[in-house]
């Protein structure tokens, strides 16, 4: 039961809570022999992980956190060790070395795991292992070094009733000793061979070297050509493959290979994912640097009736329900799917961040707002502001003005719309190029193995380096303060002129209001940039057409009237036409129809 889950993660806690922080060496490489019996709904597990120690004292013991409801054959190290704590009902052993391992030394740990799951258990069938579609991913079955926090109790109210000291679901953004300097390792180099059923495709991070039957099963050799992360997917299933391949346009003669693995039936998507993948790849080579693989592999697995995804390096699954999303595929339909694919991809150039507050905004935030720039680069400004209606008017997450600003962000709202919505009006505000130059230094100098974990205290200060000191107000009330723009056109009308043109006169309010994450609200005075946009009649039903005139004018609080020369007839017109400002749901009064006078 829930109740009983909660009991055992509390006790996990009492029990081992005081080795958190305990000093472990780190995985630096693996190896692996994982054999899939979908049939029976089983899979065993061989593995052999190289550790290596880069504190700077000796290590006398290792902790080692077993998988809960599977089978630990085998553990053991290629030095001498003895098991001095062996508790299977929490996943705890602990064995001590009789000769410590020293700073720079490594150490291999050897494990056999097997998981098999026969009828239902309480929570019902578990997915992992099918017929045909198995998906499971390291955290779930894999042994870890070191205390596990993950399997603590979060909410406050659940440590209260298990009598735990009260903690902060997470470390503030101001608490240096979450993201001091600490060698991080190189990643990991991965290696994998892969059983399955002779009529399955196995799947495993890495490039595929070679596959080969033998005893009428099928099998599958991976491995990285670069260091990847600790997380690592496999699956097994009746896939078809779609292969396709990135040309690096810099003439370094750089290929990647795309693969997608999918259900035979399932084939809208294909040729727009991989046309995503090629210009995602063009955009963020271009702009943020190499991309470390020779490969990219896309995989639909079934656990999932969603249109989102997950990146691990060189990988990204998603679920079936991405493959239901069928837009027109012509230039005037969204497509989304481009979009999503975009947004995943950019998940490759994700730099190391520490875990305190905004995590949110640096790793999903950052990598929505550069699949924003792909779209706008490679489908142009239509497609865009599609994009950009779907987005605000769409979110599944509700906003909270009572909350903490960008800086500090944790819920999804703040991370996948507020965030990516602030970082596209400054890259309007003050030029793309720019946001991605702070960009670019931001991961050049967070990615070595011996640099700090990011911060979005280090991506502020970057933006700052970039943003003219006219504009640093913006800046302020973009990310370090939760502020909300109400910009509203009451009146439009124009009148031609004797010269031919025509002359457009708006009615528009301003207003700008602060929220603390105590809800106290103030209302600052406007004195800023706002665009004011005019337009021409709209082709196909679309709600803006071509601009004939859109421009920063300055803007105060309250009621006031501009007039602007054009040299069309408009039909539209009105303040922050795109919404660069006032992103809000629902609001749609920013626009308004010009009465011709």
């Amino acid at each position: 039961t829930t109740a009983d889950l909660k009991e055992r993660q509390a006790e996990y806690e009492r029990r081992y809570g005081r080795y958190a922080g305990l000093p472990q060496p780190e995985l630096t490489a693996t190896k692996l022999r994982i054999e899939i019996y979908p049939d029976q709904r089983a899979v065993e597990i061989r593995g052999s992980h190289r550790l290596i120690n880069l504190n700077s004292l000796p290590i006398d013991s290792i902790h080692v956190a077993t998988a809960l409801g599977v089978e630990t054959r085998v553990l053991s190290f290629d030095r001498t060790a003895r098991l001095a704590v062996d508790d299977d009902e929490y996943g705890y052993r602990i064995y001590a070395l009789d000769r410590p391992l020293e700073p720079g030394d490594t150490l291999q740990l050897n494990f056999e795991v097997r998981v098999e799951r026969r009828g239902f258990s309480n929570r019902g069938v578990d997915p992992a292992l099918a017929e045909n579609g198995s998906y499971f991913t390291s955290e779930t079955w894999f042994p870890f070094v070191g205390y596990q926090r993950r399997r603590e109790l979060i909410s406050g109210a659940d440590r209260r009733t298990h009598g735990l000291e009260p903690r902060p679901v997470i470390a503030s953004l101001y608490d240096t000793e979450g993201h001091a300097p600490a060698s991080r390792g190189g990643g990991i180099a991965f290696e994998a061979v892969m059983g399955t059923n002779k009529d399955q495709v196995a799947v495993a991070p890495g490039a595929l070297r070679r596959t080969w039957t033998k005893g009428g099963r099928s099998y599958f050799h991976y491995s990285t050509d670069a260091p990847i992360g600790g997380e690592w997917a496999f699956f097994s299933a009746d896939y078809a493959v779609h292969e396709g391949q990135w040309n690096n346009p810099d003439g370094s003669g750089q290929v990647v290979a795309i693969r997608i693995y999918h259900h035979p039936k399932h084939t809208a998507h294909l040729n727009r994912v991989a046309r995503s993948a090629q210009a995602s790849l063009d955009y963020y080579t271009e702009q943020f640097g190499p991309y470390p693989y020779g490969h990219i592999s896309l995989v639909e697995h079934p656990g999932g009736s969603g249109t989102g995804g997950h990146a691990d390096a060189s990988m990204i699954s998603y679920g079936q329900g991405f493959a239901y999303w069928i837009p027109k595929d012509d230039p005037g339909s969204l497509d989304f799917p481009y979009f999503v694919m975009a947004h995943e991809i950019a998940h490759q150039w994700t730099l190391p961040y520490a875990l305190v507050e905004g995590l949110s905004f640096l790793s999903e935030g950052l990598a929505t707002y550069a699949a924003i720039q792909v779209v706008k680069a490679s489908r142009g400004e239509e497609q865009l502001r599609r994009l950009m209606y779907q987005l605000r008017e769409h979110h599944p997450f509700a906003p909270i003005r009572r909350g903490e600003p960008l800086l500090r962000a944790l819920d999804r709202y703040l991370a996948y719309r507020r965030g990516p919505f602030a970082m596209y009006a400054l890259s309007e505000y003050i030029g793309p190029n720019r946001v991605n130059d702070a960009l670019r230094r931001l991961i050049k100098k967070h990615d070595l193995p011996d640099a700090p974990p990011a911060t979005t205290l280090d991506l502020y200060r970057e933006l700052q380096a970039v943003t003219p000191d006219s504009l640093k107000y913006l800046l302020h009330d973009l990310f370090e303060v939760n502020t909300y723009w109400e910009l509203k056109t009451e009146r439009a009308t124009a009148k031609q002129t004797d010269a031919g043109t025509w002359e457009v006169t708006l009615d528009v309010r301003a207003r700008k209001t602060v929220y603390d994450s105590a809800g106290v609200v103030t209302e600052p005075p406007m004195d800023e940039w706002v665009q004011i946009g005019v337009f021409a009649h709209a082709k196909n039903g679309d709600e803006l057409s071509e601009p004939l005139h859109v421009q920063m004018h300055r803007i105060r609080s309250g009621e006031q009237t501009i007039t602007v020369p054009v040299p069309g007839k408009p039909a539209r017109a009105g303040i922050d036409p795109y919404r660069l400002l006032d992103w809000e749901e629902g609001r749609g009064d920013n626009i308004e129809d010009v009465k011709i006078e």
